[in-house]
């Protein structure tokens, strides 16, 4: 329902008629290609902890399930986050430290149905751990097994010489997890200029997990995982958030983009429920005109099956009429104007020669 105009704050305000979609379009579409520009430029920098660019853009816009690079911001309490100890006690409960972390090698001895985990002692110390914690969780993790601390590393008896199961053994206690959250990656440290506060920056998007240790402020720790967040928080948190991160991502390319037209992309993809991409299987392939679905890809695909099953066009879009040559719905061709017999024959042209 629109407003009387002096009732609006013309700032947001949008005239009837307005294509507020291909605008949305072009805004992001247009600075798109300077992003690719500007990658060449960057091809010679060391890359940064999480994808950014084009490639980030794409991701989002294609609604991938999962990030190429999940990275989630970790704040702490305020009684927490001003010092750097306490927020090192923090990072040691999220940090995730797997076997392979801290083990040099895994031997194993089939004869004696033995296996031998060489550990790495600098790195165990880093991580504040010690090697009968280590065989503790080899024993819950295994479970059945004997797992005794000696010189150099740690002894598995597995009770059994059976190959498969020393070798299924020997994989899963090198993925096993020892200490940390599980799907928070490897944290850092870092610091806000300008609050002064300490925050931790994850490798991982179990934000469920990380939001369970105490000192974690609940409220404003996030992930740039958007389909974690519309697990956990519902789909108006993961509209925000894929909003958020469309704006974010242009911002670090130093490209200014109105934020309604990003929410008005993020509005679209999330209005059903769920999250869905823009492409040939979401957004564009679902439109009800058969012209619009064939214009983006598998023309023939669209139109063959259109053709089989008797499909009908209403033809109410933009695409599907500049396919066609009519007039598109938009702007002044939005308006339909009509007007009566009777009052037509009174029109009089102004060219009309008096008799």
């Amino acid at each position: 329902m629109f407003m009387a105009r002096d009732k609006v704050d013309k700032k947001y305000a949008v005239e009837y008629g307005e294509p507020v979609g291909i605008i949305a379009a072009q805004s992001v579409g247009e600075p798109g290609t300077q992003m690719i520009l500007r990658s060449f430029h960057l091809a010679g920098i060391e890359s940064t902890i999480s994808t950014s660019g084009l490639p980030r853009i794409i991701e989002l816009v294609d609604a991938k399930k999962k990030p190429s690079t999940p990275i989630t911001y970790i704040y702490l309490d305020e009684r927490i986050g001003k010092s750097f100890d306490r927020a090192q006690e923090v990072l040691k409960k999220v940090n995730e430290v797997r076997m392979s972390n801290i083990a040099k090698r895994v031997l194993e001895n089939f004869s004696k149905g033995k296996i031998k985990v060489i550990l790495d002692v600098q790195e165990l110390q880093s991580e504040n751990l010690t090697a009968r914690q280590v065989a503790s969780r080899i024993e819950k993790e295994l479970g059945k097994v004997d797992a005794t601390v000696e010189e150099g590393g740690i002894i598995i008896n597995m009770h059994t010489k059976n190959l498969k199961d020393i070798r299924a053994a020997s994989i899963k206690i090198m993925k096993a997890l020892v200490s940390g959250v599980d799907g928070a990656g490897k944290a850092t440290i870092r610091k806000d200029d300008r609050t002064g506060e300490f925050y931790l920056v994850s490798g991982g998007s179990n934000i469920e997990g990380v939001m369970a240790v105490d000192g974690v402020d609940k409220e404003r720790t996030t992930t740039n995982d958007v389909f974690a967040i519309y697990r956990l928080f519902g789909i108006e948190a993961a509209r925000n958030a894929l909003g958020n991160e469309l704006k974010r991502t242009l911002k670090e390319q130093k490209i200014s983009v109105e934020d309604r037209h990003l929410f008005l992309i993020a509005d679209a993809m999330t209005a059903s429920g769920t999250i869905k991409g823009v492409g040939r299987h979401g957004l564009s392939g679902e439109k009800k005109s058969v012209f619009a679905r064939a214009a983006y890809e598998e023309t023939l695909k669209h139109l063959i099956h259109a053709a089989a099953y008797g499909e009908v066009d209403p033809m109410k879009g933009v695409t599907e009429n500049i396919l066609v040559g009519k007039q598109i719905p938009i702007g002044t061709g939005s308006v339909k104007l009509a007007i009566k017999k009777e009052d037509l024959a009174k029109i009089k042209p102004k060219d009309a020669k008096k008799e």
